[in-house]
């Protein structure tokens, strides 16, 4: 783009369809601004929330949900690859907005665009409303895509 305006976009993605309408609108506005997108999903760490599981079970479900994580952004930057769009994949573990937030920070992001909600089940019980939480953590403008 002329006058060397450039925006470098951060989409969280945890699989959702919500996620993924965001990644869309994460690359038109990146794509739009000759800028870059890069892509962070978070390994939510289950085993803060519960004294139920030994450190063993704990370490199990990690593993787990980290395998699922690189399997799910694997698919995404493959996708996206396909379409001629090279994006940097992060994955972190812990709290997912905080995380986001954390590599917003390190990745210099200059915009974070995060679905209204993720994923149901389990984690969606223990995460409440990570895109609110984002938005009130953020450093930069957060969008909300519906």
């Amino acid at each position: 783009m002329k006058g060397g305006c450039t925006m470098n976009v951060l989409v969280a993605h945890d699989g959702s369809v919500q996620a993924a309408k965001a990644l869309d609108v994460a690359i038109r506005i990146a794509g739009g601004l000759g800028g870059k997108v890069d892509i962070v999903t978070v390994v939510p760490d289950l085993c803060l929330a519960t004294e139920e599981l030994s450190n063993e079970d704990c370490d199990l479900v990690a593993s787990s949900l980290n395998t699922e994580a690189r399997g799910l952004m694997k698919k995404v930057s493959d996708a996206l690859a396909s379409k001629g769009i090279k994006a940097e994949i992060v994955i972190k573990n812990g709290r997912p907005a905080e995380a986001i937030v954390e590599a917003a920070r390190e990745l210099k992001s200059e915009l974070i665009v995060v679905g209204s909600h993720g994923k149901h089940g389990a984690a969606k019980m223990f995460l409440g409303s990570v895109s609110s939480r984002v938005a009130g953590l953020a450093d930069v403008n957060t969008l909300i895509v519906k």
